[in-house]
């Protein structure tokens, strides 16, 4: 994500650049002829400006296309001369693209396109190019509260304000939110608020890519607010999704596995504040039982552990499952990693094979032992695991003998 990066740069060294330039000459497009509404502009050495207006009812958006390989910059002013929104690759390329809309009265407003290049010299003269403005005009439709429940699919484009759905919840109840791009130019946000208005859950990224999916297990039975939106200054079309109720799995962020048992879980995604811990965990740990423990010991050591995805998933809520192992020791000072596989198991899936007769003779040691099973790069899904006796090599690799504990 390098527009928030540019954006701050701009407006960090390029506050004279917001208000007009005094030599530079308004075309006044209301009266221009074209089918097509597609103006040539030109950046040279100062940012081109436009004035227009937006008819009433109307929603018009505003595409900077480069003609010749500089990267443009869009901001939009209203009548005044206060900055509405600013754009740097909103959107194909490195083009920027706006979105503004007059509900019940005609708006008047400036475009000035720039160039990025100017946020880093404003002495520079020879910065600049030629573009294609483009306006597309669509009809205005007030965005209204919409009453979403279990199951529910909606769909809509992000510009600018948030959209709202209410939801009736009932205490004790689990519910899973999931908010999907339908275009590139959208980085979904979400929110859920209480009956009282109070934000109690939000998410970023905890979905695939930069989706967002948010899990959040109701304190109070009334009407909650689901609040969708674009983060920063992104828009787009969505897909919202409230997904089927499920009876919550129970998962313990500790469980006890033995040689030969099959563990399982969901886990969900690391990245953001997607994750309700209580009803679904990023990660899971496994202690091992008191007779994998007494096997050990006896000099049975060497063991493989294995982690793949069970299922296909749902893309919208997380997908299928990248597994990932950790093997390393519960310390005072913190989970202490000292081995870890990704995809040793062939496709996705996680294999590690380990000698622990290395630490037989430390009973510590043995007790403080864990196995920590997640999802990869920030995925997500339902997964197995299994610990057994025997040693494999890793597939894809060099690897000849398991991880040694150091």
């Amino acid at each position: 994500m390098t527009k928030p990066i540019r954006t701050a740069i701009l407006l960090a060294g390029a506050s004279a650049l917001l208000t007009s330039p005094a030599s530079a000459q308004v075309r006044d497009l209301d009266g221009a002829q074209s089918d097509a509404r597609i103006f040539q502009g030109e950046v040279d050495g100062e940012a081109a400006v436009f004035g227009l207006t937006v008819p009433a009812d109307t929603a018009m958006q505003v595409d900077v296309i480069s003609r010749d390989g500089f990267d443009p910059v869009l901001r939009v002013l209203d009548a005044g001369g206060e900055l509405i929104v600013e754009d740097d690759d909103g959107g194909d390329d490195l083009n920027p693209r706006a979105r503004i809309a007059a509900e019940d009265r005609s708006r008047r407003i400036t475009l000035e396109v720039d160039s990025f290049d100017a946020g880093w010299d404003e002495d520079e003269a020879s910065y600049g190019g030629s573009f294609d403005l483009r306006l597309s005009t669509s009809n205005y439709v007030a965005v209204g509260t919409r009453a979403v429940s279990y199951g529910a699919r909606e769909t809509g484009t992000l510009a600018g304000e948030e959209h709202l759905f209410t939801m009736q919840g009932q205490a004790g109840e689990a519910v899973e939110i999931a908010l999907v791009a339908t275009d590139d130019n959208l980085d979904p946000y979400l929110e859920l608020r209480d009956p009282g208005g109070e934000t109690v859950a939000s998410d970023d990224d905890g979905g695939e890519g930069l989706n967002s999916v948010l899990r959040h297990t109701f304190a109070d039975t009334g009407t909650y607010t689901i609040a969708a939106r674009g983060l920063g200054e992104s828009e787009g079309g969505y897909r919202l999704r409230v997904r089927e109720q499920r009876e919550a799995l129970a998962q313990l962020p500790l469980q006890v596995i033995g040689f030969d048992d099959e563990a399982s879980g969901e886990l969900a995604s690391g990245y953001g504040e997607a994750a309700d811990p209580s009803l679904m965990p990023s990660h899971i740990d496994y202690q091992l039982s008191e007779a994998a423990k007494a096997a050990i010991r006896a000099g049975n050591g060497e063991v493989t552990i294995r982690m793949g995805a069970s299922g296909a998933g749902d893309p919208d809520f997380g997908g299928e499952i990248d597994s990932y192992l950790e093997l390393g020791f519960d310390t005072p000072l913190g989970f202490a990693v000292v081995a870890s596989d990704d995809d040793g198991g062939g496709d996705l899936n996680a294999l590690l094979p380990v000698d622990l007769g290395l630490v037989a003779d430390q009973p510590g040691l043995l007790d403080m032992l864990r196995v920590r099973a997640q999802g990869y790069g920030g995925t997500a899904g339902s997964y197995t695991l299994m610990i057994s006796e025997g040693m494999e090599p890793r597939q894809g690799t060099d690897w000849e003998v398991g991880a040694e504990i150091q």
